[in-house]
């Protein structure tokens, strides 16, 4: 009888650790990485930890390193009139060092994180400068499934009164009602992408 009893615990235990391993792996747990190398900016570490609430790891993968430099990119708000691109929301640039850094248009300072967690979704997609229309057709994808993925988990985003919700709700309205063409043409309509192939 003790070798039974003992049979039947040893069982509960083993089926309690595998439970207990299987919730521990399967929580998805936001928490704060350390982004002191991406940016200090409080509004910009907010924006990087929304992006990692929707599991848009691939994004800070980016930003660390796994990139085409092999750095870590920077993400900071910037008077971008400074490079005659006053009506850009962000760009991408290349640094003295051969590194990249996001500057997020200073005029967004006031944005609520997680629209701006979907501009550096897009600007992310930006490190290998090919420069051509598909490289920014991915760019502007990522940008509307992160604000996607932020809508669907908080509805009140889609009635934000910004502009930067104003430009996430039209880029996501175009994509749902013409897929990916519809993304593809206000990319071929806009005089900023004009050179591009």
């Amino acid at each position: 009888m003790t070798v039974k009893l003992y049979g039947v615990i040893m069982k509960r235990i083993i089926l309690a650790i595998i439970v207990l391993v299987s919730l521990i792996l399967n929580i998805q747990t936001t928490f704060a990485l350390d982004y002191s190398r991406i940016s200090t900016n409080t509004k910009i570490v907010a924006a990087l930890n929304c992006l990692n609430t929707i599991n848009r790891r691939d994004v800070i993968a980016i930003l660390y390193g796994h990139n085409s430099t092999k750095k870590p990119i920077r993400v900071m708000f910037r008077d971008l009139a400074v490079y005659g691109c006053s009506d850009c929301e962000a760009l991408t640039v290349k640094t003295k060092n051969n590194g990249l850094v996001i500057y997020i248009n200073s005029e967004h300072k006031g944005a609520t994180p997680e629209c701006i967690a979907c501009l550096i979704a897009h600007e992310s997609q930006h490190h290998t400068f090919t420069n051509s229309r598909q490289e920014e057709l991915r760019a502007w994808i990522s940008e509307t499934q992160a604000w996607n993925e932020f809508v669907k988990r908080n509805k009140a985003l889609a009635s934000l009164n910004e502009p930067l919700a104003k430009r996430e709700n039209y880029i996501a309205k175009i994509k749902a009602k013409n897929g990916v063409m519809g993304v593809q043409k206000i990319i071929a309509s806009n005089p900023v992408y004009a050179g591009l192939n």
